[in-house]
């Protein structure tokens, strides 16, 4: 069985293009990316992402709108029987 040192484990946020979740098609999103021996080994959901690389800009500047207000509760939405996305 082969064993990976944990102090060889990393990870950092990247811009990974995931055309499987959208149909074939081009979605690049931003991904907290795990490195095992510094080569990528996995990344995790969910994602925020784009088409293009052109209008993932208009993405990131809405993040960066979004870091600069207060953060929305749970209680600010009307109740629902399923979460969003579900």
């Amino acid at each position: 069985m082969e064993t990976t040192n944990i102090f060889d484990f990393a990870w950092n946020y990247r811009i990974v293009n995931t055309k499987s979740k959208n149909g074939g098609e081009d979605w690049y999103c931003i991904q907290e990316v795990t490195y095992y021996d510094g080569k990528p080994d996995g990344y995790g959901d969910p994602c925020l992402g784009s088409e293009d690389m052109n209008t993932f800009g208009d993405v990131w500047h809405m993040m960066q709108a979004a870091v600069k207000l207060p953060p929305l509760q749970e209680e600010d939405f009307p109740p629902s029987d399923y979460p969003l996305g579900e």
